[in-house]
């Protein structure tokens, strides 16, 4: 239980639950595992989670299904999203509201959605807001609700690279690796290439420049030839792991929608 100087996380529609928010990693959601644990069908396993630091509170939306938001904007999955003293956030249909320790204030916000669709804030003592949170929840099911995905390939492999899990990250990572090193090695056969070249021309040789695919390697295999080949290759991987692991995330997400 939070104690009055912690900052924390408490529902206030239906039965309260409360969450003390200490620095680490907290998990809000309808699972076992949650920390934060809520009743509701709406709610998935793995709703979002809630991070503390030096910084200050984060929370971000774990890919549920009804969304995670924070004073009337929805979040986009895996974004973070810094957290204020009276910030209203909502899992799903279910309110809650934060409290920083350090301000000790003892005022939140809350809101009242208007007919054009708009957000009206105004700062209440903490005796009406149950209320609130009643009038946000029967508003909830006029909501209009939208999927944020990445806008590019390259984002979304990046992100699963940085944050993926299962066997299609390290894929991933390796063929990505081997891309490099294979960049590397052409571009080393083409700038020894060149240099020898404009050397020649500078001292008025016209002996024949070095082989623009490089040194024979590994039996005859030219240098440039294998770092061209390992480039393309290191590709294909990449693409398999990235297949991998949208794969998994997928899977992961609607596990923890049931």
């Amino acid at each position: 239980m939070a104690g009055a100087g912690e900052a924390r996380i408490e529902t206030v529609d239906g039965a309260v639950a409360r969450l003390a928010v200490r620095r680490g990693s907290w998990l809000v959601g309808r699972g076992p595992d949650a920390h934060l644990r809520l009743h509701s069908d709406q709610v998935s396993l793995r709703h979002a989670w809630v991070r503390r630091d030096a910084r200050g509170t984060w929370v971000s939306d774990a890919g549920s299904r009804n969304g995670t938001w924070v004073n009337g904007r929805r979040l986009a999955a895996g974004q973070d999203h810094p957290l204020r003293h009276g910030d209203r956030l909502e899992f799903g249909p279910v309110g809650a509201v934060y409290s920083d320790g350090d301000s000790g204030a003892a005022y939140t916000r809350t809101w009242q959605r208007s007919s054009s669709g708009g957000v009206a804030f105004g700062d209440v003592s903490a005796g009406t807001i149950n209320n609130a949170g009643r009038d946000v929840n029967n508003s909830y099911d006029n909501r209009q609700h939208h999927r944020y995905e990445f806008t590019t390939p390259e984002g979304e492999a990046l992100s699963l690279m940085a944050t993926g899990k299962g066997l299609g990250r390290p894929i991933m990572l390796l063929g990505t690796l081997m891309s490099l090193v294979g960049f590397g090695l052409f571009a080393s056969v083409v700038f020894r290439f060149m240099k020898a070249g404009s050397e020649a021309m500078s001292a008025g040789s016209f002996t024949a420049p070095p082989s623009l695919l490089g040194p024979e390697v590994f039996g005859g295999v030219p240098l440039g030839a294998l770092g061209f080949g390992l480039f393309v290759l290191g590709g294909v991987v990449s693409s398999i792991g990235l297949v991998m692991a949208k794969a998994a995330r997928e899977r992961r997400r609607r596990s923890g929608r049931r």
